[in-house]
């Protein structure tokens, strides 16, 4: 027995199948994947691999989906946090940046590439960023 589905339900599956398309056309793996009634959200976990591999498939993955570029989006707070984030309206992927801290608080970037230590509960300067795991680190700079 059949029975037809409409309406939001179908809108969902709809939005799951052309995601599964997707993610097999990266050649993807290691994500989470969660539907809403509006958007689909792809997240790339830790078992995807290392924040570099995990990066470049935000980056295919939403090149694929029709976004122009990826952007990291920070947190502030006790616990600042970040993640890379590529997609349109229909389909975000994201995956999580680890934020790196240093003693007396945690590393911000400039504009400029300038970078100062940022003490607990307070935030970078406007257009400052948080430092994390995909900037170089300054000791391995040659």
């Amino acid at each position: 027995m059949s029975v037809p589905v409409t309406g939001e339900a179908a809108a969902m599956a709809a939005m799951l199948l052309d995601t599964a398309a997707l993610i097999e056309e990266a050649g993807a793996a290691g994500l989470s994947v969660v539907c809403y009634c509006d958007r689909v959200r792809i997240l790339v976990t830790t078992s995807a691999g290392s924040v570099a591999h995990r990066a470049a498939l935000v980056a295919a993955l939403g090149e694929l989906a029709g976004a122009e570029r990826c952007r990291q989006y920070d947190i502030a707070g006790e616990r600042p946090a970040a993640w890379l984030e590529a997609g349109g309206t229909v389909i975000e992927v994201t995956t999580t940046l680890a934020v790196r801290v240093v003693p007396g608080g945690t590393l911000a970037a400039g504009p400029g590439g300038q970078q100062a230590v940022i003490a607990a509960g307070h935030q970078p300067p406007p257009g400052w960023r948080w430092v994390t795991d995909l900037d170089e680190d300054p000791g391995e700079a040659a």
